[in-house]
């Protein structure tokens, strides 16, 4: 498996080593709203709502502002892949997409500066103080090293304004591409694992755990046996439990398909489903996991996997008291193969009709009936489309259509050439 892995590293357009690597909403006309229509009476006025939205962007970070029914999101690198080599353009943007008018908003926060241009940060929802906790990411200006973060920042929901978190103590070192999860009974901001590399030749995971106490604003770090050192993992909160599956310790491998829990009253670990039983995902990073109580479940997304496929579009449940896993989408099946480096057949994957193009470093977010999936990265560059997963039914929705990056056989256009002309 990891000679498969760096093979796609190297060859599906994506060069990891090189950049490190409510109510359901009825649209119209193909997943966009008419921003400039009357709304009937009683319905929600979105004719003030601009419809443009951000440009393609990967490595983001997103989360549900469930009072103004729309969804942030935070930063991330807009710049495409060239000859198949990424490009690093990070961005401090902030957008909000409105759920209730299917449209999209440039968002001028006021406040402090900010966290400034970065990417692969984490972000939890502090449910008690409406605003959004921003933790780590990183930045790099033109070629070079990375720099890594690991201040804390908050966005007010209310307010549109950034502001830094003061805290004291010794707390996670820099990182990016960590975990992190608003523990609301104990009022604090959980951190698990994460990228410290500087390097973008070489990733290293770690596997600590650090809690802030929201309140006072200390670090303490929880000394627990658990997981083993990862990044690019992704983690939901379901009740007293924060669980955690996948990610990698670093490009050689392995690809982890795992799932932990860790009990936030006693602050222990506990294995759910080591990953080698049948019917278990494959193993993989950069995807997103979303907490869905009301069929005790949780939801693995997307994300990059270590064989030939390389990104996935695949839906997965897995019932936290069983530990079983079921597929809710196959996502779409290899096909074709690859002649070189960055030279993919038209017919390199064969669709699954109705799914997200395949894609990681997507932001996410979840209102507890419905998980959203937004941009990212893909073969063929980054996406900026909004789709929609049913819980109960387990069907897609497309929010907002793409304006690039998805595969020529997905996108509709005739007469492909390759994968992604």
């Amino acid at each position: 498996m990891v000679v498969a892995a760096r093979r796609c590293v190297f060859v599906c357009g994506l060069w990891l080593a090189a950049c490190g690597e409510t109510a359901p909403v009825t649209l119209v006309d193909g997943g966009t709203t008419d921003a400039s229509s009357t709304p009937d009476a009683g319905a929600v006025d979105c004719s003030g709502r601009p419809g443009e939205g951000p440009g393609t962007r990967g490595e983001i970070a997103g989360a549900l502002d469930p009072a103004r029914q729309r969804i942030l999101v935070f930063g991330g690198n807009t710049a495409a892949p060239v000859m198949c080599m990424p490009m690093v353009e990070y961005t401090d943007e902030v957008w909000a997409f409105h759920l209730d008018c299917g449209s999209w908003e440039r968002v001028s926060p006021g406040g402090e500066a900010g966290p400034g241009v970065r990417a692969r940060v984490a972000t939890a929802l502090d449910t008690q103080r409406q605003r959004v906790l921003v933790f780590g990411g990183r930045t790099r200006m033109g070629f070079g090293s990375y720099e890594n973060h690991a201040d804390v920042w908050a966005y007010d929901l209310a307010t549109d304004a950034w502001a830094a978190v003061p805290t004291t103590g010794t707390g996670p070192s820099a990182r990016s591409s960590a975990v992190t999860a608003y523990d609301a009974a104990r009022d604090r901001l959980l951190v698990f694992g994460g990228n410290t590399s500087t390097s973008g030749l070489t990733l290293t995971g770690t596997g600590d755990l650090f809690a802030l106490d929201l309140a006072t604003g200390a670090w303490s770090e929880i000394v627990a046996e658990g997981p083993s050192p990862r990044l690019y993992h992704a983690g939901a909160v379901v009740g007293d439990e924060l669980v955690v599956f996948g990610g990698t310790p670093n490009f050689d491998g392995p690809f982890l398909n795992d799932t932990w829990a860790l009990d936030m009253t006693t602050d222990q670990w506990r294995s759910v489903n080591d990953g080698l039983s049948a019917g278990a995902p494959e193993p993989r990073f950069g995807h997103a996991l979303v907490a869905d109580p009301a069929h005790g479940r949780v939801i693995v997304l997307a994300g990059h996997d270590g064989t030939a496929m390389g990104n996935r579009n695949d839906a997965w449940a897995l019932t936290l008291a069983t530990s079983t896993w079921s597929a809710l989408h196959d996502g779409d099946t290899l096909n074709g193969v690859a002649a070189g480096r960055c030279d993919f057949p038209a017919d390199f994957t064969l669709p699954e009709e109705g799914s997200p193009e395949r894609r990681y470093g997507f932001a996410t977010a979840d209102d507890g009936a419905r998980a959203f999936v937004i941009g990212g990265k893909t073969d063929c560059g980054n996406v900026n489309d909004v789709w929609s997963l049913d819980f109960e039914g387990g069907a897609w929705s497309m929010l907002r259509p793409t304006t690039g990056g998805e595969a020529c056989n997905r996108s509709g256009r005739v007469g492909c050439s390759s994968l992604c002309f």
